[in-house]
């Protein structure tokens, strides 16, 4: 890949390969780890459950077109263990995994970005240097019912990617339609 940067839209709820559908590039994963674990303090209070409760904990390094574009670090709450215990991740996005297998409804999601220098375990599952700019988004994602069920920090290389989001003023309607 070389020349623009790949683009994902933030304002619709969508996997990174339904997101770059329309760049006709395969989106593979590596699974680094994917285990069962139990909620710490913040990731409890995220998902809104006990303290110590069961999780599902998945860690992905994402590559587009051959290139590493991202490191995915998840949680889920306990509804998804069963589903994603011997699930092979490399092909399929968790949302469309949970969607059809599961029978949930994925409703909303709170982003929050921010910058970050890559630590020496990201600049090396993602091909770059110590010290190199990520974008790091942090994701939570709502059931259609409001259960907060997905809790995600994805590291992406900033210089082959951008996040995009349409954003309309209060009363000024519909925003345009997106690219």
């Amino acid at each position: 890949m070389t020349g623009a940067k790949l683009r994902q839209r933030l304002d619709r709820l969508e996997g990174l390969a339904e997101s770059l559908a329309g760049h006709h590039l395969s989106v593979d994963n590596v699974v680094l780890s994917k285990y069962e674990s139990t909620a710490n303090p913040f990731v409890a209070s995220k998902l809104q459950i006990d303290e110590g409760a069961p999780i599902v904990f998945i860690e992905r390094r994402r590559s587009v077109g051959g290139l590493p574009l991202s490191l995915d670090t998840t949680a889920l709450r306990s509804e998804a263990i069963p589903l994603l215990a011997n699930r092979i991740l490399d092909v399929d996005d968790i949302f469309g995994t949970l969607e059809r297998e599961l029978g949930v409804r994925l409703g909303w999601a709170e982003n929050t970005f921010e910058a970050v220098a890559a630590d020496k375990g990201s600049a090396d599952h993602l091909g770059v240097r110590i010290g190199s700019p990520l974008l790091l988004l942090h994701r939570l994602t709502y059931l259609e019912t409001g259960v907060p069920f997905d809790l995600e920090s994805v590291r992406y290389r900033g210089d082959r990617l951008s996040l995009v989001m349409t954003s309309n003023r209060v009363g000024s309607g519909r925003p345009p339609a997106a690219e």
